[in-house]
């Protein structure tokens, strides 16, 4: 329930914040939109036994592009990290699923391959904060023995930072000031999640999401135009 409510406050508020937004995209320095996408997740460092479990990200977007070939933007969305863990000990089989849900705020620098036109895709980088939702462990076997699912957002840390670097595709969307993006990352945490001191765990997580995107305020002309 909670989960499914943090989920539906997020896409709502920036939904509402998107439909109130106008202005041109063609030269336009802002640009609002949602996103919404898969994750593909797991823990590294001393994590031993998973494998990448998929997830939900979805949330919105908010980008500055200057007229040159730079940019930044930030995200706010509901992303959800962990792993499948699976291990057979004696013949016997120890498995799980472990989901931490975290409220995510990537910030990226953009640097984009054309000045500017109908297709301007660009490459980025930069930090990413995670703050903690809720943890639950499900689908658990134990020495071959299935067992109750179980919260255990006590286990985790709060916040999570990490980095993120990707790929990302815009084009021109349905209406004069609307684009279309597909966007490819990695994130990779750089904190050790878990309140365990024996060993560290990190995020590591590949997502992929398509936006649209809403001009804000208003046009400015470019130097490159003809």
């Amino acid at each position: 329930m909670f989960r499914a409510n943090s989920l539906r406050l997020t896409l709502l508020s920036f939904l509402a914040i998107t439909g109130c937004l106008s202005g041109s995209f063609a030269q336009q320095r802002f640009s609002a939109g949602p996103r919404v996408g898969l994750n593909l997740s797991t823990f590294g460092m001393d994590a031993q036994g998973y494998t990448m479990r998929p997830g939900i990200a979805a949330g919105a977007f908010l980008m500055y592009s200057s007229l040159n070939h730079f940019g930044i933007s930030g995200d706010l969305l509901y992303s959800q990290m962990g792993g499948k863990y699976s291990q057979t000990i004696n013949n016997r089989v120890n498995s799980s699923n472990q989901r931490i849900n975290y409220l995510e705020i990537p910030v990226a620098l953009r640097y984009f391959l054309t000045l500017k036109g109908n297709f301007r895709p660009n490459l980025f980088f930069g930090p990413s904060l995670g703050i903690k939702l809720n943890a639950k462990r499900t689908d658990v076997i134990t020495q071959g023995v299935p067992q109750a699912d179980f919260d255990n957002s006590n286990n985790f840390r709060p916040l999570d930072l990490g980095l993120i670097a990707g790929f990302q595709l815009n084009f021109k969307g349905l209406g004069k000031r609307q684009r279309f993006l597909i966007d490819a990352r990695y994130r990779y945490g750089l904190s050790d999640i878990t309140i365990d001191d024996n060993q560290n765990v990190n995020n590591s997580t590949v997502t992929l999401t398509l936006g649209y995107g809403f001009g804000v305020g208003r046009e400015h002309p470019s130097r490159y135009q003809k």
